[in-house]
């Protein structure tokens, strides 16, 4: 018992050291679909083919879109960056991008 207690102690100092996990607190995390599908249409006669392309998803940002913070999901396509974006909830605004989605705390 003489020896547990300095070594509690210790774990107390060093769980309160570390805190709570940033995942811990109130959040909403929002994924990227994997793979995205572009399609071109034409005013041409039915003897003209338009190819289809798709891409998996190659990055992932926070920016603005109309002045409004949007998340971006980011594919290339057709020679360039292909964007699907979505707002944040307004209950969840401070994101950050990570490999496959968003991270979304209140602030």
């Amino acid at each position: 018992m003489r020896h547990v207690l300095p070594v509690l102690a210790l774990a107390a100092t060093l769980i309160a050291a570390v805190g709570v996990p940033a995942h811990a607190a109130p959040h909403e995390y929002h994924t990227c679909p994997s793979e995205a599908r572009g399609t071109v249409t034409h005013d041409g006669d039915a003897s003209w083919v338009a190819t289809t392309q798709s891409s998996r998803l190659v990055a992932t940002r926070v920016a603005p879109i109309g002045g409004i913070v949007a998340l971006v999901c980011v594919y290339q396509m057709f020679g360039g960056e292909y964007w699907i974006y979505k707002r944040p909830s307004p209950e969840y605004v401070a994101c950050r991008a990570e490999a496959r989605g968003f991270y979304c705390g209140a602030t």
